[in-house]
């Protein structure tokens, strides 16, 4: 008998033009992010959710979540969605008429009015790209986390308390608190694909898919490997993990839960959390996860499987 698949859904976006606001980003070319974290997969600091869908021909699909649920992150609204992400208390997903909507602790009690791209859940906020390729934020207001850049862009993600999102000329703005230099990216250098760290760094897939990271570095969390090839990156607390282009993990970073991810396996997503992560196989479309294994982190629903 065939288990169900896991419908893969990555979202990417093109634009023509580039809003002058953000004058010192203008630039002749347009780049477009090619793999957007945590779409259909997305690990939180103590839960994890993921889309269920019945074959890879569904548009959407259910969210489930396991894991900790002391504020109701675990127990998702029905309905069809098409992206999700996992922040620490709560989750946001993108449901199929493209409007965002939240739940867990700290969720918006108004939900986020419009229709968006892409959405990424942070400690305590969530910014989302709207469909005129705009950020807006929601949340926690602390460092100026909710006060994203103008311009256009095509991802968004959210760290402890700050956020990154890409231009659509691939260059990195970040926002919030610098305590790590976490804000600090090279304005030359261009990105496919970033995660913001729940910790104080990040990392990001260059144009080339090789890797650069930047922030805090005291477990070596920010010097991933310098002679390979990624096609997507995932930040942990004090660690990291890469997709490789043969779709296999590695990573790097303080030894833990995080780092003890499957070598031999090859996955088509991937998402850290606080000391675990979950992956999407590419064989079969089901889900795998790794580390910690306290509060049900890596009890995965077995539809899931």
């Amino acid at each position: 008998m065939l288990l169900p698949l896991l419908n893969v859904l990555l979202v990417t976006t093109a634009a023509d033009s580039y809003d002058a606001a953000v004058e010192d980003l203008a630039t002749s070319a347009v780049f477009v992010s090619l793999d957007i974290d945590e779409t259909s997969i997305a690990a939180g600091i103590e839960h994890s959710c993921a889309i269920y869908t019945q074959s890879y021909d569904d548009v959407g699909g259910r969210v489930v979540c396991w894991g900790v649920n002391n504020g109701g992150q675990s127990s998702p609204p029905a309905g069809k969605f098409i992206q999700v992400s996992s922040g620490r208390l709560h989750s946001c997903g993108i449901r199929i008429d493209e409007t965002v909507e939240c739940w867990g602790s700290g969720a918006p009690v108004v939900k986020p009015e419009g229709m968006f791209e892409q959405v990424s859940s942070g400690d305590f906020h969530s910014c989302g790209i709207m469909k005129d390729q705009t950020v807006h934020c929601w949340g926690t207001a602390v460092g100026g986390i909710s006060n994203p850049p103008s311009g256009k862009f095509v991802q968004v993600s959210c760290g402890k308390d700050f956020s990154c999102a890409i231009a659509i000329d691939g260059r990195v703005i970040c926002w919030g608190e610098n305590g790590y230099g976490q804000l600090n990216v090279d304005p030359n250098t261009r990105f496919r694909q970033i995660s913001a760290s729940p910790g104080d760094f990040v990392c990001g897939v260059t144009e080339d898919n090789t890797l650069s990271c930047w922030g805090d570095n005291h477990r070596n969390q920010a010097s991933p490997p310098r002679d390979l090839k990624f096609t997507l990156v995932s930040t942990s607390r004090l660690a990291a993990c890469g997709l490789k282009m043969d779709k296999t993990v590695v990573c790097w970073g303080m030894r833990s839960g995080v780092t003890a991810a499957p070598t031999d396996v090859q996955f088509d997503e991937l998402s850290l959390g606080w000391n675990h992560g979950c992956a999407i196989r590419f064989d079969d479309g089901g889900v795998q996860c790794w580390g910690d294994r306290g509060s049900n982190r890596l009890e995965i629903p077995g539809e899931l499987l």
